[in-house]
């Protein structure tokens, strides 16, 4: 079964405050308020799609999942360029579980 690498980035020279944005909404953030007595995690796109994720940047996604993925690195003023590859067992564990899907015998079947 494939799935498809996605690399996504921000031009070079990018403000800071603008990544910090950016990897937000990509990724979510951890963070606390009232001097750390309240903690909570504000979600992030990848908090709703399943995703193994390789560096900062480099995600493996299912093949549906691509283009809401790189719709919104596009929208933010980032940059995407992507891959199809061949995912290994543990890939499709992480891919396939959390749609209701289990692997058995290196094929997802439908629950």
């Amino acid at each position: 079964m494939d799935g498809t690498l996605v690399v996504f980035t921000l031009p070079a020279g990018t403000p800071l405050d603008v990544h910090r944005r950016f990897r937000k909404r990509i990724y979510g953030e951890e963070t606390s308020s009232f001097g750390g007595r309240y903690r909570y995690r504000r979600k992030g796109l990848l908090d709703q799609i399943p995703h193994v994720k390789l560096y900062t940047g480099v995600v493996i996604l299912r093949k549906e999942d691509v283009r809401r993925v790189m719709a919104v690195v596009l929208e933010n003023g980032g940059g995407c360029v992507k891959r199809q590859v061949r995912l290994i067992r543990e890939d499709l564990r992480v891919l396939y579980r959390r749609s209701g899907r289990e692997i058995t015998g290196g094929k997802a079947l439908d629950r």
